[in-house]
């Protein structure tokens, strides 16, 4: 065969979508999605736990309405997402918005859509607060846990960003008390792609310990940063273990607190990652000496996780068959950058400009990154239906749609004329 990745659709079906709408495009399986979103809620049968996805990942609203009818709410983390949410149908209090360095114009905004505030800063508590007495709200604590698949995405730890200090939290509830106001959860996040484990138990343990300031505590949050395996080898998340340990403490933690308390996580990649793929065609096979490059119709202007945290996707060649991985390639985006590497020293078949690539668990942090740099059109986006069948979920522009859009929306170019003033 030509590597150790396997494909999670036929690349036949693939081949089929590529030569249909072009490339690039992202592919995503309805049915992986839904799977995944099931064996999550088979995890914790007997606790009072739901589930929020986090639309970073994924905020194609297809996507969204597939893992909403798997009864999820959503994890937002501007208002912008939360317009999203609320525009698909989904009702408010299913709807966890939590603040990063956010205005006042936000805030009046999720005030008055009635959705759940996630408060980070003892500033934007007070803010808060003084416009919203008697109201009500969660809190966001930094437990001082550090993890992530890079250090970019570790957002727990000591100096993060994120979060009230845990010795400020009698602050946060001694100024909530003031203004009437009801801090009614606690969230945190330690990491996206988390790579140990045991640092999301020693998270919902700090978690757990902490609430117990909170007397009007209705539910916790323990956030999101469930992995999934990138590379060859890797091993998936044991989500039969981690059920196993969480459930002990929760249920101790419930038996202990004598109300009823719900308990939320924040699951993004884990859902949606694997079951997207980025399409691509190659254009060029250049030979310059020491490295033979693959270069491709897309670039990190599409999936900028390589360039932007180092990360790995694995690459098919899926016009080679089951040919032998007989060359060593780099995988170069169309991007006038250096760092436009999609793939580095990658064992595929021998390839020929005309072939489709396909770049696999990009189902996650693709799409939403995505940009127009170097005035390239966004990818299309298409769906495999449960039933099999395929339908475009968003279209392509045509590179003069793209830069007429940008005309007009600049003012030199007429709405409804192709002349510019």
């Amino acid at each position: 065969m030509q590597s150790n990745h396997s494909l999670p659709v036929d690349p036949d079906r693939l081949l089929a979508i590529a030569q249909k709408w072009g490339t690039p495009t992202y592919v995503y399986l309805e049915k992986m999605i839904r799977e995944r979103c099931r064996s999550l809620n088979k995890i914790f049968p007997d606790l009072p736990v739901s589930w929020l996805f986090a639309v970073k990942a994924n905020d194609n609203p297809h996507i969204l309405k597939i893992i909403a009818d798997e009864g999820f709410g959503f994890d937002t983390v501007s208002y912008e997402e939360v317009l999203l949410c609320l525009r698909i149908g989904t009702d408010p209090k299913d709807i966890f918005y939590t603040e990063n360095n956010m205005t006042d114009a936000e805030m009046h905004g999720a005030a008055l859509q009635r959705v759940v505030l996630n408060i980070g800063s003892l500033g934007r508590l007070e803010a808060f607060c003084e416009a919203y007495p008697g109201n009500e709200c969660s809190i966001r604590i930094k437990p001082d846990i550090s993890d992530g698949h890079h250090a970019k995405v570790d957002t727990g730890n000591q100096d993060s960003k994120f979060g009230i200090r845990l010795d400020l939290i009698s602050d946060a509830v001694e100024l909530a008390r003031r203004h009437g106001v009801r801090i009614r959860g606690i969230h945190a996040h330690i990491g996206s792609g988390i790579q140990e484990p045991e640092n999301l138990l020693a998270e919902i343990e700090v978690l757990l310990k902490s609430s117990t300031n909170l007397e009007d505590l209705e539910f916790i949050n323990f956030g999101g940063g469930m992995p999934i395996p990138y590379k060859p080898g890797e091993k998936p998340f044991d989500l039969d273990l981690f059920g196993e340990l969480a459930s002990k403490r929760l249920r101790a933690f419930l038996k202990s607190a004598g109300k009823p308390v719900k308990f939320f996580f924040e699951p993004g990649r884990w859902v949606v990652g694997p079951a997207g793929i980025l399409l691509t065609q190659v254009n060029t096979v250049k030979d310059q000496g020491r490295k033979t490059f693959i270069g491709t119709d897309t670039g990190f202007n599409h999936l900028l996780r390589p360039a932007l945290y180092d990360a790995y996707h694995g690459v098919v060649n899926i016009s080679a068959g089951t040919g032998e991985a007989e060359h060593t390639y780099h995988i170069a985006g169309n991007i006038c950058e250096s760092g436009d590497m999609l793939g580095l020293d990658r064992s595929l078949p021998e390839s020929s400009p005309g072939d489709y690539l396909a770049i696999l668990d990009a189902g996650a942090y693709g799409m939403t990154m995505a940009s127009q740099y170097n005035r390239r059109a966004l990818p299309a986006e298409v769906l495999v239906t449960d039933d099999g069948h395929h339908k475009t979920i968003r279209g392509r522009k045509s590179p003069e749609e793209t830069v007429d859009e940008l005309l007009r929306e600049t003012g030199l170019l007429h709405a409804n004329t192709d002349e510019t003033p």
